[in-house]
């Protein structure tokens, strides 16, 4: 049992050790590069065997192209479900966001306006913010062509097409969810333009119930984003009572 249990971990760092290094530099990772940058004590030949494990499992694939493993959106959902690990937002990045409230939240047309910018600039992530039935504002649709992801012409006019009838888009981020926030990596969205992204939604407002979210490429920092939105959506709500 031990051995299992050993086994096991070793897996789970390996997998989470894979998918942050393509966070990081979208490029498929191969068990040198794993090993040289996270000093993995296994041998190549080690890590390789691993990697085809998770292939097995369906967490890891890699392109024709290369030697090297990506994530697929099994191997996300997995990272965020159980892998991953929060990052706080620092003292100075809340007072940053703060402070952006109390000097341009003036009226609701400002929490609409400025919500969705500051989310955009903050991520280089587009944003949308949605608030009862008809209001809804996106910003930073520029940002999504930043990302190598992107550069392919087709996937880029897939998601701008989504973005630009906005109605499927809007439904998703108004699904019902337990949580504070809810992630939809690829498919999830259910949305084919939209496969190659990932969507990460807040709830925020009582009375009227709205939603923050970020669309960005799958390979997308979760483990920042989410409690930067749910940071935001707190801001959001407070902000929304005062006006």
């Amino acid at each position: 049992m031990p051995r299992l249990a050993d086994h096991d971990t070793r897996r789970k760092d390996i997998l989470a050790a894979a998918i942050e290094l393509y966070l990081d530099s979208a490029q498929p990772i191969s068990s040198d590069i794993l090993r040289k940058k996270r000093k993995v004590t296994l041998s190549s030949a080690s890590v390789r065997n691993v990697f085809s494990e998770l292939e097995e499992v369906g967490f890891l694939t890699h392109p024709h192209t290369s030697a090297g493993r990506i994530p697929t959106d099994e191997g996300y959902r997995y990272y965020v479900n159980v892998l991953m690990k929060k990052k706080k937002l620092t003292k100075d990045e809340s007072a940053f966001l703060d402070k952006i409230y109390e000097l341009k939240i003036m009226e609701l047309d400002d929490l609409m306006s400025e919500t969705p910018r500051i989310m955009a600039d903050f991520t280089h992530y587009a944003s949308i913010v949605c608030l009862g039935d008809n209001a809804v504002s996106f910003q930073g649709i520029r940002y999504i062509l930043e990302h190598p992801e992107f550069s392919d012409v087709r996937r880029a006019h897939m998601v701008l097409e989504a973005i630009e009838e906005k109605e499927a888009l809007v439904d998703l981020i108004k699904r019902h969810f337990p949580d504070r926030s809810a992630v939809y990596i690829g498919k999830e969205t259910e949305c084919p333009q939209m496969e190659y992204c990932s969507i990460v939604v807040s709830r925020c407002g009582k009375e009227k119930e709205g939603r923050l979210a970020l669309i960005g490429p799958k390979r997308m920092a979760y483990d920042k984003v989410i409690p930067l939105m749910e940071y935001m959506a707190e801001l959001f709500s407070k902000r929304l009572e005062e006006l």
